[in-house]
């Protein structure tokens, strides 16, 4: 007796019926699938006492994509979630970079989201700076201690996001460290606000890490800070405060603004060696400038200073990107750092240099689909 005829009209009808369905969804719900892809060549000096010629992927946004959507479910009301996913374009490695939330928000009293999510220095702060901005990845304060490039996203968190009343918005998050009998060991909280009126922004934002990189499935994992004589380290951190404030104003097509944020860690420790390292509290001082010349034409730059831990850092770039159409622009850019004796020099996204300065020179290409 055959059977496979009946199986398959069985499938008809649930396909038919699952195809109402969602016919029936999509009256209430969207999904947008979205991305980007950023590539390109990159010269950089001072590498192993060697230049180095490489391929780069994300100098100025990581590569990734993603999924986001919302459901109205009435009253102003509406659910949310969004799904990324960071990748590197020239060898396909993937990163966990990139933020996977789901919420609900309504039209007055904000959002509140659940899941792998950007904080408060991100959403505040980093704008006013060049690596949270045009600049994009290699134009991170030194480690990117203060997480303006948003190098680390908070795990198990929990985020609050008001609306806009009258160029006023604030938020917060909590990050729970999910370990039983260690409430606070690598959980994290972060504020802030912003406001915003006519051609003026001026945000502020703080966060606040407690046994940073001590676990694996708590908030934020290790961070990179300088070691002794010259290197770099992987640290876990029992106790890190960030803070930063900037503002901005908008001058016809010229934006002049200007950035300071603290990072002070205490209770360093050596990620891979478990070995006590040095308490180190690093300051960023930086001003930069974008200049939309022409509509498919903005030229950008900044000087960032920055020192602690007994050692100081001075850092200055240029960039001019160039729009062929509304998805797809190429760029050039420059960037130059000069450490003080028995600092390590190194440009974000680089290898760390043999010797107190690093220059890059890289230009690439970006799509976004």
């Amino acid at each position: 007796m055959r059977i496979r005829p009946k199986v398959r009209h069985r499938h008809v009808i649930c396909g038919a019926a699952l195809a109402l369905v969602g016919s029936a969804a999509s009256a209430q719900s969207a999904v947008t699938l979205y991305g980007e892809l950023d590539a390109g060549f990159a010269y950089v000096n001072n590498v192993a006492d060697n230049a180095q010629y490489r391929l780069t992927s994300g100098l100025i946004d990581g590569s990734y994509w993603g999924l986001q959507g919302s459901e109205d479910l009435g009253g102003g009301a509406k659910a949310i979630f969004r799904l990324e996913r960071g990748y590197s374009v020239a060898t396909g490695e993937g990163f966990n970079d990139h933020p996977f939330y789901v919420g609900l928000g309504t039209d007055t009293l904000g959002t509140l989201t659940f899941g792998h999510q950007y904080d408060s220095i991100h959403d505040y702060f980093a704008p006013f700076t060049l690596t949270g901005g045009a600049g994009g990845t290699a134009f991170a304060h030194i480690f990117d201690n203060d997480n303006a490039n948003n190098s680390f996203l908070a795990a198990n968190s929990v985020k609050y996001t008001s609306e806009n009343y009258g160029g006023f918005s604030f938020g917060g998050m909590y990050a729970f460290s999910n370990a039983a009998g260690q409430f606070a060991n690598n959980r994290a909280y972060s504020v802030g606000a912003n406001y915003s009126a006519g051609p003026f922004n001026a945000g502020a934002a703080y966060l606040h890490n407690n046994g940073r990189g001590n676990t694996t499935t708590g908030a934020y994992d290790s961070l990179t800070l300088p070691g002794a004589d010259g290197t770099v380290i992987a640290a876990n951190v029992q106790r890190q405060n960030t803070f930063g404030v900037g503002a901005s104003y908008a001058i016809g097509d010229f934006t002049l603004a200007g950035a300071f944020s603290r990072s002070i860690n205490s209770g360093v420790t050596n990620a891979d060696t478990g070995e006590a390292a040095g308490s180190i509290a690093l300051s960023n001082y930086e001003i930069n400038g974008i200049y939309q010349l022409t509509p498919a034409l903005a030229l950008a730059g900044n000087y960032v200073y920055t020192n602690g831990g007994g050692a100081h850092w001075h850092q200055g770039a240029i960039q001019a990107d160039y729009l062929l159409s509304k998805r797809t622009d190429v760029y050039l850019e420059s960037l130059y750092q000069r450490a003080s004796s028995g600092a390590p020099a190194v440009i974000n996204t680089n290898d760390p240099a043999s010797g107190r300065n690093q220059l890059m020179i890289a230009t690439g290409i970006r799509h976004r689909f």
